[in-house]
């Protein structure tokens, strides 16, 4: 996973079936002492399982900066509210889900000054429509990447600043977002895999379902 550019790790899995996804989180302080985020990530996907990553984490004293990492496995998932001067863990909910964008929940020994407006938003609306489909009475198999693509990854309420995120031209050109890809990883032994989309899905320009392993 090392390239040119010094990415060592990022959103992905690996053989033992960890996964790993990233929410940005703008905070201080941050100490660059500490373990950065991306080898933080490398570590995690260098894992065994949650609790195996959990445990490296610690033993190494923090990382540099503030961010959420969700590590999963065919187990259990954990969000992880990470920051240099004390972590917060997310387990999942009652019905097996962890919600989160780009502000912490529950670590408060950061400074972390409003950044994105749409963040508390798109988290309602997350829960919204995750509770949707828990009514409706969608549950194992039926849980499919298309499915979640569909009802959850193209949502647009709220935009630009939605959970399908698009660039907000009142925004100088150099602090824009916009979603680049989506992925939705199945981290069963059994079946281990994933698809991702490049593109934001729903929005007509995306690409085509990409399968992992390639």
């Amino acid at each position: 996973m090392v390239t040119e550019a010094g990415i060592v790790g990022k959103i992905g899995f690996n053989t033992n079936g960890v996964g790993t996804c990233l929410n940005a989180i703008r905070a201080k302080p941050m100490i660059s002492s500490k373990v950065p985020i991306h080898v933080a990530l490398r570590l995690c996907l260098e894992s065994t399982s949650v609790d195996n990553a959990v445990k490296t984490l610690e033993s190494l004293g923090g990382v540099a900066s503030a961010q959420h990492i969700l590590c999963a496995d065919s187990t259990k998932a954990l969000g992880l509210e990470l920051s240099p001067v004390g972590d917060k863990h997310i387990p999942e909910d009652a019905s097996g889900i962890i919600e989160h964008t780009n502000h912490f929940l529950e670590n408060h020994y950061v400074n972390e000054p409003p950044w994105l407006s749409g963040s508390p938003i798109r988290l309602q609306r997350l829960g919204e429509l995750t509770q949707e489909l828990i009514q409706g009475g969608v549950q194992g198999e039926a849980i499919t990447p298309a499915l979640l693509r569909e009802r959850i990854f193209s949502d647009t309420y709220n935009k630009p600043q939605a959970i399908c995120c698009e660039e907000d031209p009142s925004r100088h050109i150099s602090n824009r977002s916009s979603s680049l890809f989506n992925i939705v990883m199945n981290l069963d032994s059994k079946n281990l895999g994933a698809e991702v989309v490049f593109g934001r899905v729903g929005s007509g320009e995306e690409g085509p379902v990409l399968t992992m392993p390639w």
